[in-house]
């Protein structure tokens, strides 16, 4: 090894590179330029490959990227060794040079042979592409639901802070309201600020006599099952100290993991005004007032819903969802205006007729302004006797005739007219006519087969009626119906 060593220093027992191109200039510039600059070459790949992968750590197979390196900067380094042996015959130098060029170059071609099924398993960016679009739709779509879900929660929000009663969550392990509504300042006079304190020690605003039975009706949540409603009474202490009292409707909310409950959903309605009525003069007047009391709180539950549908129209965009709320809310509004009228009636037993049936057509105008500013409405309404019940089957049929009449009669008319005509004839028979002078119904019409739903609800409260309907299309449309009287 000693002299091979030596030999490979030693340059004496051979003859430069140089005597093989008789040392002709040309000959031996041709080989120091070709080579300097391979080998220039050779070494500046290496330090961009090298600069590259420390600048992009992320980038796979770092470590082929250096066998890479180590390789070509070998290969140059035997370009320099050929320029050196043109004047120094260095043979052995140059053969080792070359022979750990040839072990580098072997141990890359051979740690390549199983990186390539592991590049080829690599994405390709078409790829890489693809799954960054469908990572983007997730996120979009994430994104829609979590706006979605805070739109829900601001709805609930919004119907929890209108609603006329104190709507509230029971934690029965912790024993602590763990929410509830404005309403509870509203009908007890605690400020929102001391609300939250107040509730979590509950005995102190429950009448003590309510409590035996309020620990009894708590130990009924271990039994019930989810959808059932329990219902409880009891007084409740105001800030000015006077008592309240509650009626109350509670269902299960949430469970514990065991499936017991755990949070109990609750609504709770001040009713102290009924409790505490005074009795009446007479049975009559008690009556009245009772029916009244009835009429009044239906109406406003009715008023709650159509504002509730109203609410839920605005964020609607789909124009047959927002038309069918629309009727909705004008079916609701015919009903609840009857209630109104009874309530503020002083003669319980009859109804203002003329004034409701009015009412309502002028109403639905009023709704439908972009189809009737050109459009006319004339009445000739008999102020008959009539019961609630027949009185709110005629508002509703006249609601649905008037609303189709409003919307489909005159779309290619610049003007018309609606006709509202009640009478009691001889025969003890009530006559209701509702006309337009409209394009009229299509010619292939059957009231058999239509599918609409405000004509089919007109047919059903006919038949309530117990009377007949015919349809007139000589001169536009009139749906003329006639049913018996009642007395009332």
């Amino acid at each position: 090894m000693q002299i091979v060593w030596s030999d490979s220093l030693a340059a004496a027992i051979f003859i430069p590179h140089g005597h093989c191109y008789l040392w002709r200039p040309g000959l031996v510039w041709l080989h120091i330029i070709a080579d300097g600059l391979t080998a220039l070459a050779y070494y500046s790949i290496p330090l961009t490959l090298i600069y590259f992968v420390r600048k992009r750590q992320d980038v796979p197979f770092g470590w082929m990227f250096q066998c890479f390196s180590a390789f070509i900067i070998a290969c140059g380094t035997t370009h320099m060794m050929g320029i050196w042996t043109i004047w120094h015959p260095t043979y052995w130098l140059s053969g080792m040079v070359k022979a750990l060029t040839a072990g580098v170059s072997m141990y890359t071609a051979v740690a390549l042979i199983p990186l390539v099924p592991a590049a080829l398993a690599l994405p390709s960016p078409a790829q890489l592409e693809a799954a960054n679009r469908e990572l983007e739709k997730e996120i979009m779509e994430r994104k829609q639901a979590e706006a979605a879900l805070q739109e829900s929660q601001r709805f609930v929000q919004k119907i929890a802070d209108t609603a006329p009663a104190i709507l509230y969550v029971y934690d029965l392990l912790e024993k602590r309201n763990a929410y509830i509504n404005r309403e509870f300042t509203e009908q007890l006079g605690y400020p929102l600020d001391e609300a939250q304190s107040t509730v979590e020690d509950l005995p102190t605003l429950i009448h003590p006599d309510d409590l035996p039975v309020l620990q009894k009706f708590v130990q009924q949540w271990k039994t019930v099952e989810d959808g059932d409603v329990l219902q409880l009474e009891y007084r409740m202490k105001h800030c000015n100290g006077n008592w309240r009292y509650f009626q109350c409707q509670e269902t299960v909310f949430a469970r514990t993991a065991e499936g017991a409950p755990r949070q109990i959903l609750g609504a709770a309605v001040d009713v102290t005004d009924r409790k505490m009525i005074q009795p009446l003069q007479s049975a009559l007047k008690e009556k009245e007032v009772l029916l009244k009391e009835i009429h009044h709180r239906v109406k406003n539950n009715l008023q709650i819903i159509y504002s509730l549908l109203r609410l839920q129209r605005r964020s609607l965009t789909d124009e047959n969802a927002i038309e069918a709320l629309l009727d909705s809310q004008n079916r609701i509004k015919a009903i609840a205006l009857i209630h109104e009228k009874l309530y503020r009636s002083e003669n319980l037993a009859e109804i203002d007729l003329p004034h409701y049936i009015s009412h309502i057509a002028t109403g639905l105008f009023s709704v439908y302004q972009t189809y009737s500013k050109s459009i006319t409405l004339e009445t000739q309404i008999a102020a008959i006797p009539m019961d609630i019940d027949t009185a709110i089957l005629c508002g509703l049929i006249t609601n649905e005739l008037v609303s189709n009449s409003l919307k489909y009669a005159f779309s290619n008319q610049q003007t018309g007219k609606i006709k509202i005509n009640l009478s009691q004839g001889n025969d003890n028979m009530v006559h209701l006519q509702i006309s337009d002078d409209g394009q009229g119904l299509p010619k292939d019409f059957a009231e058999a087969n239509s599918t609409s739903l405000g004509l089919k609800l007109v047919t059903d409260l006919v038949e309530q009626l117990e009377g007949i309907l015919a349809i007139d299309r000589s001169k536009g449309t009139a749906f003329k119906i006639s049913f018996p009287w009642r007395t009332l």
